[in-house]
């Protein structure tokens, strides 16, 4: 389980998965999308693929790592658009 992330300045702070369900909520309604319980199984996936990448509360991923895990999840489930607003 991830419980910490890496800041760009090098510190490590605690890991939210909310974070990253609002993030793809925000960019999702930028699109037009209003599903919050989707925005939040798909933070779930992202969760699941950085743990599966060997990412743990030892290793703990960097804030760009996630992010194009973020990215790459929204893209492989179908939602393309939401992942330009994400990036943009």
């Amino acid at each position: 389980m991830i419980t910490k992330i890496q800041k760009r300045d090098g510190r490590t702070v605690p890991f939210s998965v909310d974070k990253i369900t609002d993030a793809i909520y925000k960019a999702a309604r930028a699109v037009g999308g209003s599903d919050l319980s989707s925005a939040e199984e798909l933070a779930e996936k992202v969760c699941e693929m950085l743990e599966n990448n060997g990412y743990s509360s030892a290793n703990p991923p960097a804030v760009e790592e996630v992010q194009d895990t973020v990215e790459k999840v929204l893209v492989e489930n179908g939602h393309a658009k939401t992942a330009k607003a994400y990036i943009l």
